[in-house]
């Protein structure tokens, strides 16, 4: 490392200590220009496309940029991977802009409106010289504005899922738009994960039904395989080309142990430090509510932060977007809603208070800092969960983790229904013969739910179908719950999400805001909420959960055990809520419970684990401490073996030995999947982090969960270590049995 760099380190471990935190690994990533390729006049483009190359300074290829253009000009399917500044986008748009010239348009998707709107700019400077046209079609966009763009329509159309979700369905200028295109391009794919991972599925099938189309697809951070690209659109060919990891430059990676401390009060002092020393810097934390508690901790280190994050009016967001490139701020906390390339300047340090859900989504946000020639930093702080204190003892396994494919599930039914019904909305009829298998499978709900009719092997809509179609969305499987304060609407979460945020009693934080949520009512799909005074304290609901009905779909041994993979029905019950300290203490303050318990039902896809009861578990509740503990460290070390955060996977466990690890998702996620594909891995370092903890019998660098929802009672760190041990050293075999008692969250 340069002098420069040394002290930045050095300081920042000098600032650390008034916390007793301490930097206690760190990782120089050093990156060259990727293997260079053939020169601009040798590809096999017009001239007037070379020489637009030329004028943009762009002189020479790099090789994996050249092998790209080569196959998407000759009409193949691909999937680029290449690192943040290493030029994928040119390695799409030059063969675009060819085909563009002879005639031929294009679709270039985008995750967001504000993505679209950011890259148009990038692509039109190149596109201009060459007279091509490209213009963005979004909700956004003005009616005058639809209206020419449907009248004249561009070369290049610039768009989003959501938009093509519901234009598909409910606009014949949208639909004839897309129907134009015989080149789709989907960037930024690792974004498609989970149940919009699902939606990206069935928006391909339904882009691509009765015709032929050519997929491109993007992204600089995804564990990639063929296999992948193909699930996730659809396809029976396609092909993989990968660049390098990061564009040239040096990125410092620092881990912090906070030994205690809270992490986001030291995500917000840090992030002040440095704002001090004059670098710019993102906090990104994984929670709407910890965006705004830490952006107001902050204001305690007298620093200037915005929270950037979604669920807040577009105006605000672009408005803080626009003070943090103008410098008229020190920086920002954001949600994933930065992941993405908007254009925000040059960023200098990345802290994130907290490991983030996935390797793909942290080598995503350290791509943030460092950009145009700049040196990185990235601070990531490690607290007492049991995946961090894994990494503490295993600094360097942090960075050598793999890129996992990307977890969704292409057989969500949910998600399935809603694009049969788009799809029969713009079709207007439907030849039952020519839908995929999971399409027919849900046609006989449908129909006795009266959003559709089937006759002679025909599909028609019916006077349902266009309503019960609006109540979709790509960012969810579930309903939508909106929380008013009087008339004015300050949030909304999907179900069963809404549940734990919405619970009367609770508190909930919105734009630096405190409000109290007074109801919340299933029925309308709302919460009624009030402006609070409260500044010092947060909550957390306390709830239980049920297992009715499992459908298994596959199963198998591991470690002796039987395993089950399936479709479950799960019911979620909250029973109150506990009321915490900001100065983020463990304990809660006060426990409240309810007189009428909150109850939702919904179906989704997990994982049945049978546990053996042994002789050493001399009463039930050593049996139920044992599988409880193990089922909250299984879903821990899901964070590594299955890429999955803290909140795509839930937990039940029973004191008959059972134990079901499900997605959090209405009708699946895929993470439980990947879990179930690996779980040998995830009970290994399970045992790591239960044979290693130093406390008594459970604490949160163990077995404790921020998302139990009986506040960690009846766990046991010890016995779940004695029985995971077991399971991987004893030959056993453990039969088969029923699952009985009461359950455990």
């Amino acid at each position: 490392m340069e002098g420069h760099e040394n002290d930045v380190l050095t300081d920042v471990s000098k600032a650390l200590s008034s916390f007793n935190a301490k930097i206690i690994h760190i990782y120089t990533e050093t990156a060259l220009d990727p293997d260079f390729g053939q020169g601009i006049d040798s590809l096999k483009i017009s001239q007037t496309l070379k020489n637009a190359l030329k004028q943009e300074g762009i002189y020479r290829l790099y090789k994996y940029q050249g092998e790209t253009i080569e196959r998407i000009l000759k009409g193949d399917n691909i999937m680029v991977i290449s690192g943040t500044g290493t030029g994928k986008t040119e390695a799409f748009l030059i063969p675009i802009l060819e085909m563009a010239i002879k005639g031929e348009r294009s679709t270039l998707v985008y995750p967001s409106k504000a993505l679209s709107r950011d890259q148009l700019k990038r692509i039109s400077r190149l596109a201009d010289k060459v007279n091509v046209r490209a213009r963005v079609f979004d909700g956004d966009t003005a009616p005058k504005e639809r209206k020419e763009i449907v009248e004249d329509p561009p070369e290049i159309l610039v768009t989003n899922p959501d938009m093509i979700h519901v234009g598909l369905a409910l606009s014949d200028r949208y639909s004839y738009l897309l129907r134009e295109a015989s080149h789709f391009v989907f960037d930024e794919i690792h974004v498609y994960e989970g149940v919009m991972g699902s939606h990206l599925r069935w928006i391909s099938e339904r882009i691509r039904f009765d015709r032929e189309l050519q997929i491109i697809a993007s992204s600089a951070t995804v564990g990639g395989s063929v296999y992948l690209f193909k699930e996730l659109f659809g396809l029976e060919n396609g092909d993989l080309i990968v660049g390098t990891k990061r564009r040239k430059g040096i990125a410092f990676h620092a881990l912090i142990d906070s030994n205690g401390a809270s992490r986001w009060t030291l995500a917000a002092f840090l992030g002040a430090y440095l704002a001090r020393k004059g670098m710019r810097t993102i906090i990104f934390v994984d929670s709407q509510q910890m965006a705004e508690v830490t952006a107001k901790i902050t204001e305690r280190f007298h620093a200037n932060f915005e929270v950037h994050r979604a669920g807040t009016e577009k105006e605000y967001r672009l408005s803080v977007e626009e003070k943090l490139r103008e410098g008229k701020i020190d920086g920002v906390v954001a949600t994933p809603t930065l992941e993405l390339g908007i254009d925000i300047g040059s960023i200098d340090c990345v802290i994130m208070a907290a490991d983030p859900p996935s390797f793909t989504k942290y080598i995503q946000r350290a791509g943030r800092a460092g950009r145009r020639n700049r040196t990185a930093y990235i601070f990531t702080i490690l607290g007492d969960s049991p995946m961090d204190s894994y990494y503490l003892r295993n600094g360097p396994e942090f960075f050598k983790r793999e890129l996992l494919p990307i977890p969704f599930d292409p057989s969500n039914t949910e998600v399935a229904k809603a694009h049969l019904l788009g799809l029969l909305l713009e079709k207007r009829v439907l030849r039952e013969e020519d839908l995929s298998d999971v399409w027919k499978k849900v046609l006989p709900e449908l129909e006795k739910d009266g959003y559709l009719k089937r006759k002679n092997g025909f599909v028609f809509s019916t006077t349902l179908t266009r309503s019960k179609f609006l109540e979709s969305s790509l960012r969810s499987s579930g309903k939508i719950v909106s929380a008013f304060a009087g008339k004015r609407k300050v949030g909304e979460r999907e179900l069963p999400v809404a549940l734990y945020e919405f619970y009367p009693g609770g508190i909930y934080l919105s734009s630096k805001r405190a409000y109290l949520v007074k109801s919340l009512d299933l029925g309308k799909m709302n919460a009624q909420l009030e402006e609070s005074k409260i500044t010092d304290s947060y909550t957390k609901p306390i709830y239980t959960v049920d297992i009715k009905d499992f459908k298994k779909i596959k199963d198998k041994k591991v470690l002796n055990m039987s395993v089950i993979y399936g479709e479950i029905e799960v019911n979620e019950i909250v029973t109150g809520y506990a009321v915490y300290s900001m100065s983020g203490k463990d304990k809660p303050r006060k426990e409240v419970f309810y007189d009428e318990p909150i109850m939702f039902s919904y179906r989704t896809k997990g994982l049945y684990i049978t546990h053996p009861i042994t002789e050493w578990m001399n009463s039930i509740e050593d049996g139920i401490k044992a599988f409880h503990a193990t089922e909250h460290v299984l879903i821990s070390a899901a964070r590594l073996v299955a890429g999955s955060s803290q909140t795509d996977l839930s937990g039940v466990s029973y004191p008959s030995g059972h134990v079901a690890i499900y997605d959090s998702s209405i009708g699946g996620n895929g993470v439980s999947m990947l879990l179930y594909d690996r779980l040998e891995s995830a009970y290994e370092i399970a045992k790591d982090i239960t044979g290693n903890c130093t406390c008594e019998d459970g604490c949160p660098k163990c077995v404790y969960s921020p998302y139990c929802g009986n506040n960690n009672r009846m766990l046991s760190r010890k016995l779940s270590y004695r029985l995971i041990s077991e399971l991987l050293y004893k030959e056993n075999e453990v039969k088969p049995s029923d699952k009985w008692g009461s359950p455990v969250v």
